[in-house]
């Protein structure tokens, strides 16, 4: 590959592509959130004087046009599927299990009829790729689902700037880049890991300083052979990458698609919670769950900014862009108990006033009621532990989720229901060497949580992801079930046709997906007794509850089933967090 030097120094364009989005329920139409990754690179780029512009071709899409589709499309499903599928982790998987294994084999055209674009059109992504007149382009890859699309963006790059550097990144990169090389051969490098030095480094070269084979952490071409070079060392004090600068990316944007019912993750919903914005305040994680893809691009080093650095970022959200809501995006964010309490006294000190969740879930292990109580004073409205298995001789011997114990989980959902905290649970079914005995104590366990705790269960069917340990097990002993290639004719979802899952001498994907439905019949019924028993005991929220009902149904106009299950799911979740709402919403 030649290099090329256009501009001293050069300018760079970050891009984040459309994406096919097979239409889930509610929120409506895909997850949006604040493309944090590119924002980490292009605010350290500016920062070491780079000419930066990020361009989010999410939210180039129009928000009407993209709520009337998704409106058509929810027509068709009923209340059963929708429930479940607001607990599924991706936008595409909106169609039941059974379905999708009876299209492996059929014409692309069936699937991609159901697909929605969302994003700059093609010819706008082009023009503007091509206005920018950008010396380096940077891509994220962030999921398999939106590969296609990023092949698709970086063919459209090439042609629109001949001659400018292109470089793809993100975790999906980093897990299968000779894959995307392979695909894309107008792709120059893919970078690998942290994103932030190795695209200084990269500009560095473009300027002339250096050689490829000196940047460490990517993979480019050279004489038709790719060549890795030695991997990047981690990050370890993410100070040193500076602050983000969020006039990158013009914040307003995002809440105005957050109010139209395009949103990144399912919140409680009170007056100006649309300002939310994710916040990754920790990279890496030390444990070794079978499942977790997270090290192949974090590593397994828990890396951390420091709570001074994390309270600045915080503060300006909440002063300097009104931020209402946090989604701490952590995969680990109370691994380090002292620095974590340290974080929370330090919210209060400053009088922070925001609300915040754990979309990723935390551990239970070292979790205790002095933590539980900061976590309620400084605005916390749920949290999500992540269970996996209410099998021990799981979790020890299949998922290694060590130091876990049921134990432990059960001693904080007692102290959460006791502190008045709203909790979810995460579980999995379908791992190797799983038995139907193993998967029915996990169904079990959840749904005596739920009725003795009030844990909200969120149910998933294991999927392997290549890099994961799970992933090698099943391909190594023959239980790997995939379905075949299948494209639509302007791209389609890596899942399509690399979704991965388990089949053994005790279970199907078919057999998965029945006892999913049934064991979320069980959790429609307990929650909904539960809900009538709540609002008869506080008819002032049930009042208001029913007002945000007929709100959405009459004035947002997104039909009655939808309204039911954006109310529980928005709503009546968190009755704890319904009873301090006036903390939240001072003009109630």
């Amino acid at each position: 590959m030649k290099k090329i030097n256009i501009s001293n120094p050069p300018k760079v364009l970050l891009l984040r592509p459309p994406q096919l989005f097979y239409y889930s329920t509610w929120p409506v139409g895909p997850r949006l959130s604040v493309p944090t990754g590119l924002l980490a690179i292009g605010s350290y780029l500016e920062m070491m004087g780079i000419k930066v512009e990020i361009y989010d071709s999410f939210i180039k899409s129009k928000r009407d046009k993209a709520k009337k589709e998704n409106k058509e499309v929810l027509k068709s499903s009923n209340f059963i599927n929708r429930w479940i599928k607001q607990f599924e982790s991706t936008s595409s998987n909106s169609f039941k299990l059974s379905e999708w294994v009876s299209w492996i084999n059929r014409p692309s055209t069936d699937m991609s009829k159901n697909t929605h674009h969302f994003g700059s059109d093609w010819k706008t992504l082009e023009k503007d790729i091509c206005d920018s007149k950008a010396d380096i382009i940077g891509i994220t890859n962030l999921f398999r689902e939106n590969t296609e699309e990023t092949i698709k963006t970086i063919k459209i790059a090439r042609k629109a700037l001949p001659n400018s550097v292109i470089v793809v990144g993100g975790p999906n990169a980093t897990a299968m880049p000779e894959y995307i090389l392979e695909r894309a051969p107008e792709l120059d490098i893919v970078g690998l890991g942290d994103g932030e030095k190795t695209m200084m480094a990269i500009v560095k070269w473009n300027q002339g300083k250096g050689s490829l084979k000196d940047i460490k952490g990517i993979i480019y071409r050279e004489d038709n052979k790719l060549i890795h070079t030695p991997a990047r060392e981690w990050v370890t004090q993410l100070d040193e990458l500076g602050n983000l600068n969020y006039n990158l990316i013009q914040l307003e944007n995002y809440f105005q698609y957050e109010r139209s019912g395009i949103m990144a993750r399912n919140k409680f919903e009170y007056n100006n919670a649309e300002k939310s914005v994710s916040l990754i305040t920790s990279r890496g994680c030390p444990y070794k769950c079978s499942f977790c893809s997270i090290h192949i691009h974090a590593g397994r080093k828990f890396r951390r900014y420091s709570v001074h650095h994390t309270l600045n970022h915080l503060e300006d959200l909440v002063n300097n862009y009104g931020v209402k809501h946090i989604h701490f995006e952590d995969d680990n964010l109370t691994l380090d108990k002292d620095r974590f309490m340290e974080l929370m006294n330090g919210i209060l000190k400053r009088n922070l006033k925001f609300t915040w969740d754990t979309p990723n879930g935390v551990f239970a292990n070292n979790i205790d009621k002095d933590m539980l109580n900061l976590m309620k004073k400084t605005g916390c409205i749920y949290l999500i532990i992540g269970v996996e298995s209410g099998d021990q001789w799981v979790l020890d011997n299949i998922i290694y989720k060590q130091p876990l114990t049921l134990e432990h989980v059960n001693r904080v959902f007692k102290l959460a229901k006791e502190l008045k905290i709203d909790i979810r649970a995460f579980y999995i079914i379908g791992f190797p060497r799983e038995t139907l005995q193993n998967i029915q104590s996990t169904l079990k366990y959840a749904i005596n949580a739920l009725r003795k705790y009030d844990i909200i269960p969120q149910l998933a069917i294991a999927r392997a992801d290549p890099g994961t340990d799970m992933y090698s097990e099943a391909k190594r002993d023959g239980k790997l079930f995939s379905t075949n290639i299948m494209s639509s004719n302007e791209g389609s979802h890596m899942d399509y046709f690399i979704r991965n899952m388990i089949t053994n001498e005790h279970f199907t994907p078919e057999l998965l997906e029945k006892l999913s439905i049934k064991f979320h019949r069980s959790t429609i019924f307990i929650i909904g007794y539960k809900t009538i028993l709540y609002h008869l005991k506080n008819p002032k929220i049930a009042y208001a509850n029913i007002k945000f009902l007929f709100r959405i149904a009459l004035i947002e106009k997104i039909g009655i089933y939808n309204s039911i299950i954006r109310l529980f799911f928005s709503r009546l979740f968190f009755p704890h967090a319904m009873k301090r709402e006036y903390i939240y919403d001072p003009k109630l």
